[in-house]
């Protein structure tokens, strides 16, 4: 008897090959398949006139963006972006002594290129002015805070056309 004829008779090639196939695409997939970045956003309002906060980031050909960044491993999105707003304004959203503000995804969009998925999260509530004074933009990567109706934001030069869009959309939802 052969090889194939033994192998076949109690039919542990058959399995034998089902493992080495799954092996195999988790070994492709991992080498070859997609690769995602996740990025975490905050659509975040001022309290007096609903204006949307936007950062003008250094070193960027669209320097105008939302405030957040990417979610490294093996932080939830939601906690990249609470990391992401202490380093770049040092701002505290879960102070117990403070109203806290929490975060719930309100929309996403994709890059251009199909490489990041961006969540963009909608704080809870408005910012008051007594938090955005203590608020200290980090210097080696923000030149400046500003606030933006949708008036503004669809005449605002220097932004991503993506996030022009998800801003109008958000906008008009609140």
């Amino acid at each position: 008897m052969t090889y194939t004829q033994a192998s076949h008779a109690g039919k542990p090639l058959p399995l034998l090959l089902k493992r080495l196939r799954a092996r195999f695409i988790r070994v492709w997939l991992r080498i070859a398949g997609p690769r995602w970045t996740v990025g975490s956003l905050a659509f975040v309002q001022r309290a007096e006139d609903g204006k949307v906060c936007l950062l003008k980031h250094k070193g960027r050909v669209r320097p105008w963006g939302l405030p957040g960044g990417l979610t490294e491993w093996p932080e939830s999105p939601e906690s990249a972006l609470r990391r992401e707003l202490r380093e770049e304004l040092r701002w505290e959203t879960a102070r117990p002594q403070a109203d806290p503000v929490d975060f719930k995804i309100a929309d996403s969009c994709v890059s251009e290129n199909f490489s990041m998925l961006e969540l963009v999260f909608s704080a809870s509530r408005k910012v008051t002015h007594q938090e955005m004074a203590e608020w200290i933009p980090q210097v080696s990567e923000i030149m400046e805070i500003s606030w933006f109706s949708a008036e503004e934001i669809e005449a605002l030069e220097g932004i991503l056309e993506r996030h022009r869009v998800l801003l109008l959309r958000l906008l008009r939802r609140s």
